[in-house]
């Protein structure tokens, strides 16, 4: 029995991804250092794997009925060490869980955007913003299962956008020169959203920082430009508030507490 096209979409994926791989770590100027373009070349041999795997590994059947979710150990075991090099090779510019775009077509799961760099000012916050958003909405077209040709083209994109977060990162640490000097993130505490501002008051004498749900939401997300993201919580540090959608959550508690303290 041949394999599904499920199967056959998520080996195309991981083919597309191997070449990838392999062409960053042909070209020394994208990849810091010689074991950088190691891990690479390791990710696309392991997705070459997985990819075989998908082709060729004869579908299961149940009473009669081919299952179409399931995934061999080979293939499996294969992505998993993939991502495993991956995060801990971040600076190859290679999300941490990035396998999610070859399991998609199997599992229907989503795909993760990377963990937030949390970047203090409002320059580099409005620029993982756009990252996110460009990703958010190519993931959106891969979950539509484009021809593979499309998919080449959206794969690519995405992981030039995983680059520019992995740049972006450098050059955020660089900025603080040290991880412990970047401002602590405060701790927002959930509660019931307010229903005035005396009450809002109340809590804040119990929490600096307090975040609670929005009733009406038309409010645009403080880290919004150059791309839409709807407000669905409010982060308020001592009375000084900032709408955030749930993306943006603890980057908003360090703008808040940025607010309030810049009135003085």
């Amino acid at each position: 029995m041949p394999a599904t096209p499920n199967a056959l979409a998520a080996a195309h994926r991981a083919n597309t991804i191997a070449t990838i791989a392999r062409t960053r770590a042909a070209s020394p100027a994208r990849v810091p250092n010689a074991e950088g373009r190691a891990a690479l070349l390791e990710i696309a041999a392991l997705l070459e794997t997985a990819a075989h795997s998908l082709q060729t590994e004869e579908p299961g059947t149940w009473d009669g009925i081919v299952i179409t979710n399931t995934m061999d150990w080979d293939a499996s075991h294969a992505l998993r060490t993939a991502d495993e090099i991956a995060a801990a090779h971040p600076a190859i510019g290679f999300p941490p869980l990035f396998s999610q775009y070859v399991t998609a077509p199997v599992y229907g799961n989503e795909v993760d955007l990377p963990p937030s760099l949390l970047p203090g000012g409002p320059v580099l916050i409005a620029r993982e913003g756009d990252l996110f958003a460009r990703l958010h909405a190519i993931h959106g077209h891969l979950r539509l299962m484009p021809p593979a040709r499309d998919t080449t083209a959206l794969l690519e994109g995405a992981f030039a956008l995983h680059w520019k977060h992995a740049l972006l990162t450098a050059s955020e640490a660089v900025a603080a020169d040290r991880p412990y000097n970047r401002p602590a993130v405060p701790a927002a505490v959930g509660i019931p959203t307010p229903a005035t501002t005396m009450a809002l008051s109340r809590a804040h004498k119990e929490h600096p920082t307090v975040t609670y749900g929005l009733k009406d939401r038309r409010l645009p997300c403080f880290s919004s430009e150059p791309a839409p993201h709807t407000a669905v919580r409010m982060v308020s540090h001592l009375g000084a508030r900032v709408p955030t959608c749930e993306q943006h959550r603890d980057a908003a508690a360090v703008a808040a507490r940025e607010l309030h303290d810049s009135h003085g």
